[in-house]
């Protein structure tokens, strides 16, 4: 049964594959955050779990992540489809509710969270690919970042609803508030959501059809001198070698495109394009999910917060962050526009700098609104740094005419994956060992320090060889 005709047009529009998009988004941090404000109580008041331990949960969300991450990108682009994973993921996240309700011992939260992890995986994966494939001749950093936009209102009040809901029914109250909220992206991709490849191929279409229509109106003028009868005669023949020209430079970029289409995640991962915004994304999401691992602790050790007020610091930072992230994205692709592709990297290493000196505030803080106030900086910071690697896989993929869309992106959920896995274990075992202010000054100069370095290989390379071409050639 086809939907009906208005329905039809809205699901075919680009502008709604992006707000559904955002609205996912949206949807997707929310389930994610929901539990932040209440982990150290719950494990650490009512399961008597060590701290140590609290990275585990993070981890096991991680390792979720790595196992959807891996998956979905090669799936999607082998069978052509972005509906199955959305609705996959919409469905896992109700599964990962139900398990929360449930939930009365460790185990079971680290099952929910790997869940939640293949769950975010695929969702996010998904949306930022959908977006990318329905924009296809455009700069994706704005859009991206309006993607953000949303992604940090569920990040703000996810936190907030989490610690309420928690705090008055318990465990039980954040697994349907989870249901209910897969519920609704499920429907809310049945109804609103058309596979965004079909609406890509018919936006190329036009762009071929028009590229065609230009260079025939050059024919046509150039073509002037000549009788009317000889005109048409003349147009009958170019027209045709015009649409030729331009079917080869369409076959030669899908022939790219099967090549894109083809690339396994690590192929992709050897351009060198790509390499610094995959370290990028894994530095910045890593930090981000220490902060969310450790910070709760932080305020609950130092300050005895309840989960309620926990939950309102995140509710601040978040209301920043939606504030500042259009205008990172608008930033990212005005540079990019007007100064070169190499902007997009100086850009990156600018946010690296900036989230170091942000995560330096938050070290040496001993106040509670000195805290928040360097996350609140910590989170614009990054954004600098993951809304202009996020949109770097897109751009990529459409520069080369390529089909691996949604294995570009992939890879990113894949290094913010390996993150989740690696450094929240790290983090809260050095918290436990060496406390909270030597953790951030070590993890986060680090990690600061080893991203500013490989996002500048590429333009430093660049750099390199116009220099030693100028110098071969004088």
């Amino acid at each position: 049964m086809k939907p009906p005709l208005i329905l039809q047009r809205i699901r075919s529009r680009p502008g709604t594959i992006w707000m559904t998009s955002a609205c996912i988004a949206l949807v997707n941090r929310l389930i994610y955050t929901l539990t932040i404000a209440c982990i150290p109580d719950l494990l650490q008041r009512s399961m008597h779990v060590p701290r140590a331990s609290n990275g585990i949960i993070t981890a096991a969300f991680g390792i979720g992540g790595l196992v959807g991450g891996g998956t979905v990108g090669y799936i999607s682009d082998r069978f052509q489809t972005r509906l199955i994973p959305q609705l996959t993921a919409a469905f896992l996240y109700v599964v990962a509710g139900l398990v929360f309700y449930f939930s009365k011992q460790f185990y079971q939260i680290v099952v929910f969270r790997v869940i939640l992890g293949v769950a975010s995986s695929i969702a996010d994966t998904m949306l930022f690919t959908t977006v990318a494939d329905v924009y296809p001749a455009k700069l994706l950093g704005f859009r991206m970042a309006v993607l953000f936009v949303f992604d940090n209102i569920g990040n703000m009040l996810g936190p907030m609803l989490g610690g309420r809901a928690y705090e008055s029914m318990g465990v039980g109250g954040i697994g349907i508030i989870a249901m209910c909220l897969g519920v609704a992206e499920m429907l809310m991709i049945l109804v609103f959501v058309r596979n965004s490849l079909d609406i890509r191929q018919t936006l190329t279409c036009r762009i071929a059809v028009s590229q065609a229509a230009s260079r025939s109106d050059v024919l046509v003028i150039e073509s002037t001198v000549v009788s009317s009868a000889a005109s048409t005669s003349d147009k009958a023949v170019d027209t045709p070698s015009v649409l030729e020209s331009t079917a080869d430079e369409r076959g030669e970029g899908e022939g790219e495109g099967e090549g894109a289409a083809g690339m396994q995640v690590w192929r992709i991962l050897l351009r060198m394009q790509v390499v610094g915004p995959t370290v990028a994304i894994f530095v910045a999401t890593g930090l981000q999910s220490v902060i969310e691992t450790v910070f709760p602790l932080r305020l609950f050790d130092r300050f005895s917060l309840s989960p309620e007020v926990i939950g309102v610091a995140f509710l601040l930072v978040g209301g920043i962050l939606i504030v500042a992230m259009p205008l990172v994205g608008w930033l990212n692709d005005k540079a990019v526009t007007l100064r070169g592709e190499h902007m997009r990297y100086y850009m990156i290493t600018l946010g690296a700098l900036l989230m170091l000196a942000s995560l330096v505030v938050m070290a040496v803080s001993g106040r509670y609104s000195v805290a928040v106030f360097g996350y609140a900086v910590f989170g614009v910071t990054s954004m600098v740094a993951v809304v202009p690697a996020q949109s770097a896989f897109g751009d990529f993929i459409n520069a080369s005419q390529g089909g691996g869309m949604a294995q570009a992106f992939s890879l990113a959920w894949l290094a913010e994956g390996l993150a989740n896995v690696v450094l929240p274990p790290v983090a809260s075992g050095l918290y436990a060992a060496v406390g909270w202010q030597t953790m951030m000054l070590a993890l986060g100069g680090a990690l600061c320090a080893a991203c500013a370095a490989a996002v500048l290989a590429f333009p430093l390379r660049g750099v390199w060889r116009m220099r030693r071409e100028s110098c071969v050639s004088g």
